[in-house]
């Protein structure tokens, strides 16, 4: 059975820095902005430092021998592209290695460099559900106008060029928009604590966006 699992993120540099580098350099063969963000993120974690210069490495290797393929006005590339055969929609699904390695570039940049010391990756209940995060985040979407933006962030933002079959994450929220969910569901906690089929799950939910807000980070999630 699989679990969502919430995870500590630098939000704000994977939208700022992290996303428009490997835009520029998948999309308009510019390694500089990637070189330049490598350069600059300081770590005296040595094995984490080695991680981002081999990541760095696999994606420079791919813009140097030619191994990106997208069409559209895209950034749209192949592995998404949709065939049209009268009535019959078709997924290309398959998983190019640039992708993948696009992707843990951010994990490691963005997500393993944001690792909180006993933070607790699930979403605690007092009493056993089958229901998960994805469905509270769902309900809560149906029924708050102020927070379906910041959910439907959360649960799908990361850029459609990074969501390969098997991605790591569907998305993530800011450190900023971390404090602007928890203001609105603090807000409406009293009416969604007792009209959503899932609000066993609502207190740890705010609790886990009351504690990255303290810890001033992002959050994303993944499945285990």
């Amino acid at each position: 059975m699989f679990e969502e699992v919430i995870l500590p993120c630098r939000g704000h540099k994977m939208e700022a820095e992290v996303f428009p580098a490997l835009r520029a350099a998948f999309f308009r063969k510019d390694l500089e902005p990637l070189g330049d963000l490598v350069r600059r993120t300081g770590t005296e974690d040595a094995p984490m430092k080695e991680a981002l210069d081999q990541d760095y490495q696999a994606i420079r290797n791919h813009i140097l021998h030619g191994q990106i393929d997208y069409t559209g006005d895209g950034p749209l590339p192949e592995h998404w592209k949709q065939f049209i055969d009268r009535e019959t929609n078709y997924y290309d699904w398959r998983h190019p290695k640039w992708a993948m390695d696009a992707e843990k570039f951010v994990i490691d940049i963005a997500v393993r460099a944001a690792a909180i010391k006993d933070w607790d990756a699930r979403v605690r209940t007092e009493n056993r559900t089958v229901d998960g995060v994805v469905n509270l985040l769902l309900e809560i979407k149906e029924q708050s106008k102020a927070a379906a933006p910041l959910v439907d962030k959360f649960l799908e933002g990361m850029p459609e060029w990074l969501q390969h079959n098997n991605a790591f994450t569907g998305g993530y929220l800011t450190e900023e928009e971390v404090g602007r969910l928890l203001v609105i569901l603090r807000g409406e906690r009293e009416t969604l604590s007792t009209s959503l089929k899932t609000k066993g799950l609502l207190p740890g939910w705010i609790d886990k966006l009351e504690r990255a807000k303290g810890a001033g980070i992002g959050l994303t999630w993944t499945v285990l």
